[in-house]
């Protein structure tokens, strides 16, 4: 039995999280995102404070380098934090993909899935500056600035770290099955459509 996963990936402040979790629900499927965290953690032994620090970041490139040249790399690259959790949350991932109709936001699903027997839909939530600015700014209770520093710095990470774990580049259109502006639709409406994409396919 293939079953269905839904894979989300979006900009800072666009309302992908919120849309998984909707989407979810309607479908009654099961919700990853955060929680993935969780069963990392417990998987891994691993503290959860320290792997929510890494959560959705690319191992330091800096160290890498300095690793590749005392010939331990191998071995230090297996205890970086970062790996780790990459690495953990795949394995997860991959069983999720396996065992349940499922929604999982971010933390390089699409890429991680590309290969597995399961029917997997891939979709991009995006929004103009304006809109995410407005919700961060609601969401997180900050002040205009810094919710334009907060959705820069996340952007980045974000692209960071798909960039780094994966061969394709983050936010390209092509990754995906359905790109959604959600200023456009809102988060009820992108909800909508994507849920008759997976009812209909």
């Amino acid at each position: 039995m293939s079953y269905k996963v839904i894979t989300i990936g979006r900009q800072f402040g666009s309302g992908g999280h919120n849309i998984g979790e909707k989407l979810a629900e309607k479908l009654g499927f099961s919700y990853y995102d955060k929680n993935l965290i969780e069963l990392a953690a417990e998987k891994s032994g691993m503290s959860h404070g320290v792997l929510s620090e890494a959560d959705e970041k690319a191992a330091n490139p800096w160290l890498y380098a300095a690793l590749s040249q005392t010939g331990q790399t191998h071995i230090n690259m297996n205890i970086c934090t970062n790996d780790a959790l990459f690495s953990t949350q795949s394995e997860i991932i991959r069983n999720i993909a396996k065992t349940e109709n499922a929604v999982i936001v971010g933390r390089c699903s699409d890429y991680i899935l590309k290969d597995e027997d399961v029917d997997l839909i891939n979709i991009y939530v995006y929004a103009p500056m304006e809109a995410r600015i407005k919700r961060t700014m609601e969401r997180d209770k900050v002040n205009e600035a810094q919710a334009v520093s907060l959705i820069k710095r996340n952007d980045k990470q974000r692209k960071l770290y798909y960039d780094f774990y994966t061969d394709r580049k983050w936010a390209s259109h092509v990754n995906y099955d359905i790109t959604i502006n959600s200023e456009t639709f809102g988060i009820d409406g992108s909800v909508d459509i994507i849920y008759q994409a997976v009812i209909n396919r």
